[in-house]
């Protein structure tokens, strides 16, 4: 008998991860005897799963269609937003709030949405009741002994990971840890805790020693030899000429998925809600084709300050917006722009800010968006092609809310301040965090003084490596789950496997 039989496991299966990944998973935990349910995103994916034969699901709620009509949901059923937060364990629901891009945000308005709220707060109050409903009714009547989920993007998955950890069940999720084509399990919304975590911990304070450090070392020694950009990176490469084949199915594409939108309309339809990225009408079709195309012609053509220009600096990496390392892990720094400015204002008198767009923002961001950040105060707006390497080569350090460039200057002993909650790069030896914004001026003094060249910090950064592949795996992850490439399935089972037993295990065990 298998140690999974009867075991109660929910699966978030979430848009194209449910299909891609997550309906693999279920298969595999069906036929070592667990009971699933799940909680679906999207009304194609939740289709998705109740037309398919090979899994049964005790319990499937989606969440689309809570969300079009909350109140519904709701019936007769009322909670007071106070006694949500005591059963979530925090201060307030508004944080979480911040993560729903379709709430607080409106595609409708503008590409790449417009920062104008879309739905006012008392339909936004019914919704979080709604998702609470949902959440009891899961615990109530299912009790999963283990949540699964792609990631933790927004307030329904932070409000039963905070739920599920006052009841003592775990939520896991794969994420990048910033090791190339390395990933790692993660057991909370912030990315601060499960295996990779506590291995840094027990080489940190010597009381383990790991196998993978020679790895870790080499690893590092590359790097440093020869920069290791994110694989994320290889596909945007707007600025690359375009063959006339490609130039003209580009012009055509607006009106080929017009025509598709007329013969087979789209569920994924919330009215409430309206045109969102899973729901674009014809006019919203070509909207974002054009303004894709005007954004990313003003990007190329820019005045960027030039880069040789610059002495003393640091350096602020924008970050992809909406997306969960802004709004889920640093909800008080998401308006980068004030953001920017406020660190701009805390640099000592003969250091500058050095802004680059991020490379997957291409042609998202409009220009008016960026020419703020230009003319912002003591801010330097530099070209989004140069490489990486060769701005932190030259920057003194990196501030930043959350960002993969803190990894990527750890191997270049650049110290790194970082605002917000992300669990993962707060284990590197360069990252320091502060979100005083008022005594981050005598903060930065500090940090530029610090001593990272010493055989400490160097210790700390194997350890971290050599943790990332003590309790890693590598697996082609992000490209199986947009579909667009296949990878070792049986890979990616073992490492969920590994981590699913563990979990289970201690849950007996507490």
């Amino acid at each position: 008998m298998s140690k999974f039989t009867g075991k109660k496991i929910l699966i978030f299966q979430q848009r194209g991860w449910g299909v891609s990944i997550g309906h693999f998973l279920a298969k595999k935990l069906q036929a070592e005897g667990c009971r699933l349910a799940a909680l679906t995103f999207k009304r194609s994916a939740h289709q998705y799963l109740l037309d398919q034969r090979e899994v049964k699901y005790d319990l499937a709620i989606n969440d689309d269609e809570v969300m079009a009509e909350p109140e519904k949901y709701l019936g007769a059923d009322d909670y007071s937003l106070g006694e949500i937060c005591d059963a979530l364990g925090v201060d307030s629901i508004w944080p979480m709030v911040a993560t729903l891009r379709n709430h607080v945000k409106s595609y409708r308005e503008k590409y790449y949405y417009s920062f104008k709220q879309n739905l006012p707060d008392e339909e936004i109050i019914l919704y979080v009741k709604a998702v609470y409903k949902y959440v009891l009714k899961i615990f109530n009547d299912f009790k999963p002994d283990l949540i699964i989920a792609p990631n933790f993007v927004n307030l329904p998955h932070i409000m039963f990971n905070l739920y599920a950890e006052k009841r003592g069940v775990n939520m896991i999720a794969v994420i990048n840890c910033k090791i190339k084509n390395l990933y790692i399990f993660t057991h909370d919304y912030n990315d601060s805790s499960g295996p990779f975590y506590e291995r840094v911990d027990e080489l940190n304070d010597k009381s383990a020693e790991s196998a993978n450090l020679d790895k870790a070392k080499k690893y590092i020694a590359e790097f440093r030899e020869k920069f290791k950009r994110p694989a994320y990176t290889d596909k945007y490469t707007m600025y690359q000429k375009k063959s006339w084949r490609k130039k003209i199915n580009h012009a055509l594409s607006p009106y080929y998925h017009i025509l598709r939108w007329y013969l087979k309309r789209p569920v994924n339809n919330l009215k409430n809600i309206g045109p969102t990225v899973d729901y674009r009408p014809p006019k919203i079709i070509l909207r974002d084709h054009y303004c894709h195309d005007r954004n990313s012609k003003f990007l190329e053509n820019y005045h960027f300050y030039p880069f040789d220009k610059l002495k003393k600096f640091a350096y602020f990496p924008l970050q992809f917006q909406p997306e969960s390392p802004t709004d889920v892990n640093a909800p008080y720094f998401s308006n980068q722009i004030e953001t920017i400015r406020l660190v701009a204002m805390s640099l000592p008198a003969d250091y500058t800010l050095a802004v680059k767009e991020h490379p997957a923002m291409q042609g998202y961001r409009s220009p008016s968006y960026l020419e703020k950040v230009d003319r912002t105060p003591n801010v330097k707006l530099i070209d989004f092609r140069i490489p990486v390497d060769e701005v932190l080569k030259k920057a003194s350090l990196v501030i930043n809310h959350n960002c993969t460039t803190f990894m990527e200057a750890a191997f270049y002993n650049k110290p790194s301040i970082q605002l917000g909650n992300l669990g993962t790069t707060l284990k590197l030896p360069n990252v320091f965090k502060h979100t005083d914004m008022t005594t981050l001026a005598a903060k930065i003094k500090e940090i530029l003084k610090a001593e990272l060249n010493n055989q400490d910090y160097e210790r700390r950064l194997e350890n971290y490596v050599a943790a990332a592949y003590d309790t890693g795996f590598e697996f082609n992850y992000h490209n199986v789950w947009l579909g667009g490439e296949s990878g070792d399935m049986e890979t990616l089972w073992q490492a969920f496997k590994g981590e699913i037993e563990k979990n289970l295990e201690g849950r007996e065990n507490r």
